[in-house]
């Protein structure tokens, strides 16, 4: 009697086990299809790509509309984001320190700036060897003129303009990093 039991278990999860894994290999295929959009009515640009702020208080939200709570405040005008996706006139943006969440386009700019992820050295030419004109630390605020290999031509505004190079890979915002 036991036999039987256990043979009519096996018998009926058989066809439940071929259903599951049916609808396992029907849901990979459809997703596999499916490409997720990151620009709805968006400006076309190319995504990810890096802006700044046009204000020194700007609010970032936790959805793409006045209706959404405020979920972190900004203060500092040039302070560079990178966009991550579109909708209508907002954008989705993450800072330096991977904060996420929705700025308006009214408040962006493309202007170039960057933050220096490590200390460096300001040079005057782009190259290890030639003279240093300061010495810059980490989260300073730049803006980037021009880049070229694996250096950046920045200046920096302060009591006075520098104007330098330093090596690309110490400016969070220069590249698609």
């Amino acid at each position: 009697m036991n036999t039987y039991i256990f043979d009519f278990k096996i018998i009926l999860n058989v066809p439940i086990l071929f259903i599951i894994i049916f609808m396992i290999s029907l849901e990979n295929a459809v997703s596999n299809q499916i490409e997720l959009k990151v620009s709805v009515n968006g400006s076309g640009l190319e995504i990810p790509r890096m802006v700044s702020l046009k204000k020194s208080l700007t609010y970032m939200r936790s959805g793409p509309g006045k209706e959404f709570p405020v979920k972190f405040e900004l203060r500092q005008k040039g302070y560079p984001l990178k966009v991550v996706a579109e909708f209508n006139n907002w954008r989705k943006v993450i800072t330096y320190n991977k904060i996420s969440g929705w700025i308006h386009t009214q408040l962006l700019s493309s202007f170039r700036t960057g933050l220096l992820t490590k200390t460096t050295f300001l040079k005057t030419m782009p190259s290890d060897s030639s003279n240093s004109l300061a010495k810059l630390l980490p989260n300073l605020l730049i803006n980037v003129m021009i880049c070229k290999d694996n250096w950046c031509k920045i200046e920096i505004v302060k009591s006075k303009l520098y104007v330098g190079w330093v090596q690309k890979d110490t400016i969070w915002g220069s590249t698609k990093n």
